[in-house]
C-alpha cells in the first residue's frame, strides 16, 4: 500500500489565527494516527503581511517538505497570488469565493517585488491582473480550484463577531473534510487549539460541522484516508523543545530581551516559573521552578546571566543575531573569568536586522569568532527537536564541567519547525555539577595546579576570591607579569583540549549511510532530517549517499572528519548562508577543500525537492553551485 504522503499550505494575513489553524490540524491528524512535519514563515510586522504554515503529513515521521504542495488554503486574495508557483498539476487550492473579484493592485500586504513579477508572469500568459487571472492561471496548468463560501457557511452558523474570525477554522476544516479526515478529530482538534480559551470552542466546532456538511453535500471529489491508532506524542517546536531541554537540564535562571526567533523559549519558560508539571513533587520543588527576567537590553541579559551563574545557579540567556553582537563583550568577559553561562543563539536572516524572521545560518563564524582576544568558549548545534531537547541539557553541562561560555546554534527554521515527539528519555543526560572547590582557606580561584585546566569553582556566598575582565593570577588579583599571562592563557585553552577528549564523539559529529557511498553531503543545522530524507529518495534511485553531519564546531572534531572527507568520492556541502560557511571551517581545521555547493539564502526553508534536483546537476557536471530559490 502506498504511504500516505501530503504537502499542505495553509495561508493568510499575519495574526488572522495561522498559529491556530496550523495546531488544530496537526492535533487532528495525530489522533488520526499520522505525523506531520510543519514550517512556520511569517512577515517581520506584527500584523497583517503574509504568513503561513508549510506541512507535511505521513504515517511515518516526515523529515522534510516539499513543492509543489498537494493542497493550498487561501485564508485571503494574497496567498493566491504569494503563492502561484507553489502549486502545480493536480494540486488543489481551497479559497473564498468572494476573493474572485479581488485586483492585484489592492493587495496592499503584498511588496512591490514580488507584485512585479506576478504581474509579468500573468502578462505574459495575458491574462488579467486579480483574482481570476490567477485561477485562470492554475486552472491552465491542470490545478484544481475550490470556491468556498466563507461568509455565508459561517453567518449561517455562528452570530458572534465578524466572520473573518473564523476563516482560519473554516479553513482548516474544510481541509479535513476534503482528506476524508473524521469529524471528531477536527473537533477535538479545536478543542486543543483553543484550550486556553474554552470561551470559544463550541463556535468554532459549529464552523467546523458547517465545513464538514458544505463538502458533503457539495460536488467536491473527497479522499478517504486510512486511520491508524494514535500513539503519545508531544507537537512540539524547536523553541519548546530547546526550553524543555534546558528546564530538563537543571537550568534556574534566564534571561532575555525581546528579539524573534528567540523570544518564544524564554516566555515559555516564563510559564514554567513553577513547576507544575512535575505531579508528583512536593510544592517546595514545584515553586523552586526558575527566575527568568525580561532585562532592558542584551548587555544586561549577558551580564545578568554571569551574575547568576557565580553564586553557583545554572544560567543561561537566549537572543538572536543582533542581540548576540551586543552580548560579545559578556561573553568574552564570561570566557576570561571562567563562567558557565549558556547562549542560545536563534541565528536569523542579516546582516543587520536583514530578514528578522527568515531562517538564515550565516553566524556560524561570529558564534566561533565572538568577542576580542583569544579565551575557551564551545559552539556546538541542534538540528532536529530530540537534539535541541538534550542538547539543551548537555550545553549546561558542559559549562558547567568546562566553566566556560557555551553557545548553542539554533537556526530559525528549527525555531519554527512542527513536529511530533514520540518520547524522551529523561535519564539519557545526568546532570553534572561544576568542580566544587573544597578548601574554603586560601581559596585560589583559578588555580594553576592543574592538568586538565579547569580550577575548583568558586561561588558568591561561600568563597573568597576576586574577580576581573584583567588578566589575574591564581587568586584573581590583576597582574601583567609575562611569564603569569602565559601560564594563565595556557590553562584556559587546555579546557577546550580536555574537553574534546572527554566528549564522545557521536556529541561531535556523525555519519549517517553507507561509508562507501558515492555522494557525501556535508551540512549542520536544520538541514539533518532534510538530508536525511534524501538519501532514502536516492537509495529508491539506486543512488547511494551519506551525512557527514556536524554538531560541535569548537572543539572541532578535525580528525574524524578529515578522515570521512578523504574516502569520499563526491562532497556536497549544503547550508543556508551565502558562502558556506562550515566548509570554511572544515578547510580551515583539516585541509580539505570542498567544491561542491547547494546554498540557500533567501530566508526560506530547503525543501526535498530542490536538494533532489540540485544534486543530478552537480552529478551531471552541469554547476558546482547550486543557488535554491523557492519559498514564498
Amino acid at each position: 500500500m502506498q504511504e500516505t504522503d501530503i504537502n499542505l499550505l495553509v495561508g493568510g494575513p499575519q495574526g488572522g489565527g495561522i498559529d491556530s489553524a496550523a495546531n488544530m490540524i496537526s492535533m487532528a491528524f495525530s489522533l488520526a494516527g499520522y505525523n506531520i512535519y510543519g514550517i512556520r514563515e511569517f512577515h517581520s510586522n506584527i500584523k497583517g503581511r503574509h504568513s503561513y504554515i508549510h506541512f507535511r503529513i505521513m504515517h511515518e515521521r516526515p523529515k522534510s517538505l516539499k513543492y509543489p504542495v498537494d493542497i493550498m488554503v487561501a485564508l485571503d486574495p494574497d496567498t493566491l497570488f504569494e503563492h502561484m508557483f507553489d502549486v502545480a498539476q493536480g494540486s488543489k487550492v481551497v479559497y473564498d469565493s468572494a476573493f474572485n473579484t479581488f485586483n492585484l493592485k489592492n493587495a496592499r500586504m503584498i511588496t512591490s517585488d514580488t507584485m512585479t513579477r506576478i504581474q509579468d508572469e500573468l502578462a505574459e500568459r495575458n491574462l488579467t491582473f486579480d483574482v481570476k487571472g490567477v485561477l485562470d492561471y492554475f486552472k491552465s496548468a491542470g490545478i484544481d480550484v475550490i470556491a468556498i463560501p466563507f461568509d455565508k457557511l459561517i453567518n449561517e452558523n455562528v452570530h458572534d463577531g465578524p466572520a473573518n474570525r473564523y476563516y482560519n477554522t473554516l479553513g482548516a476544516g474544510t481541509t479535513l473534510a476534503l482528506l476524508g479526515l473524521d469529524e471528531d478529530h477536527a473537533d477535538d482538534g479545536i478543542k486543543f487549539a483553543f484550550k486556553k480559551k474554552p470561551k470559544v470552542i463550541e463556535s468554532n466546532i459549529k464552523v467546523i460541522k458547517a465545513a464538514y456538511d458544505y463538502v458533503k453535500t457539495s460536488p467536491i471529489k473527497v479522499a478517504t484516508l486510512p486511520t491508524y491508532p494514535a500513539t503519545p506524542r508531544m507537537l512540539l517546536t524547536g523553541n519548546d523543545a530547546t526550553a524543555l531541554g534546558k528546564l530538563m537540564g537543571g537550568l534556574r535562571f534566564q534571561t532575555y530581551y525581546p528579539i524573534t526567533p528567540a523570544s518564544d523559549e524564554s516566555t515559555l519558560l516564563e510559564s514554567h516559573e513553577e513547576m507544575k508539571f512535575l505531579k508528583n513533587a512536593d510544592d517546595v520543588v514545584k515553586k523552586a521552578g526558575l527566575v527568568v527576567v525580561q532585562c532592558e537590553d542584551e548587555l544586561s541579559a549577558i551580564n545578568m546571566a554571569n551574575g547568576a551563574a557565580l553564586t553557583g545557579t545554572r544560567s543561561a540567556t537566549a537572543t538572536s543575531g543582533p542581540g548576540f553582537s551586543l552580548m560579545a563583550e559578556g561573553i568574552g568577559y564570561a570566557g576570561m573569568t571562567e563562567i558557565p553561562v549558556v547562549i542560545t543563539f536563534y541565528q536569523r536572516g542579516g546582516p543587520s536586522t536583514g530578514l528578522p524572521t527568515r531562517n538564515g545560518q550565516a553566524d556560524l563564524l561570529f558564534a566561533l569568532n565572538t568577542g576580542h582576544g583569544e579565551f575557551p568558549k564551545m559552539v556546538i548545534s541542534s538540528g532536529d527537536m530530540e537534539e535541541c531537547i538534550y542538547d539543551g541539557m548537555k550545553s549546561l553541562n558542559y559549562a558547567q564541567r568546562y566553566q566556560m561560555p557555551v553557545i548553542h546554534l539554533i537556526d530559525k527554521t528549527l525555531a519554527n519547525t512542527m513536529d511530533l515527539v514520540p518520547e524522551i528519555d529523561v535519564k539519557k543526560v545526568k546532570i553534572v555539577k561544576y568542580n566544587e572547590n573544597t578548601n574554603h582557606e586560601n581559596f585560589k580561584r583559578y588555580s594553576l595546579d592543574t592538568e586538565n585546566g579547569i580550577s575548583p569553582y568558586g561561588v558568591f556566598g561561600k568563597d573568597i576570591f576576586w574577580m576581573t575582565g584583567d588578566e589575574h593570577d591564581e587568586l584573581g588579583h590583576v597582574t601583567e607579569d609575562s611569564a603569569m599571562r602565559d601560564k594563565m592563557m595556557e590553562k584556559r585553552m587546555q579546557k577546550l583540549v580536555t574537553a574534546d577528549k572527554e566528549i564522545p564523539l557521536e556529541d561531535k559529529a556523525v555519519l549517517y549511510g553507507d561509508e562507501n557511498a558515492d555522494i557525501t553531503y556535508v551540512t549542520w543545522g536544520s538541514q539533518k532530517s532534510l538530508l536525511l530524507d534524501t538519501i532514502s529518495e536516492l537509495k529508491k534511485q539506486g543512488i547511494s549517499a551519506n551525512l557527514l553531519y556536524l554538531r560541535m564546531f569548537e572543539p572541532f572534531p578535525s580528525e574524524y572528519v578529515a578522515k570521512v572527507l578523504k574516502n569520499s568520492h563526491l562532497i556536497i556541502d549544503v547550508e543556508s548562508n551565502m558562502t558556506g560557511q562550515a566548509a570554511k571551517v572544515i578547510r580551515m581545521n583539516t585541509g580539505v577543500n570542498i567544491e561542491n555547493f547547494i546554498l540557500k539564502y533567501n530566508g526560506r526553508h530547503i525543501t526535498l525537492d530542490e536538494v533532489l534536483r540540485s544534486t543530478k546537476n552537480i552529478m551531471e557536471k552541469k554547476t558546482a553551485l547550486e543557488v535554491l530559490q523557492e519559498g514564498s
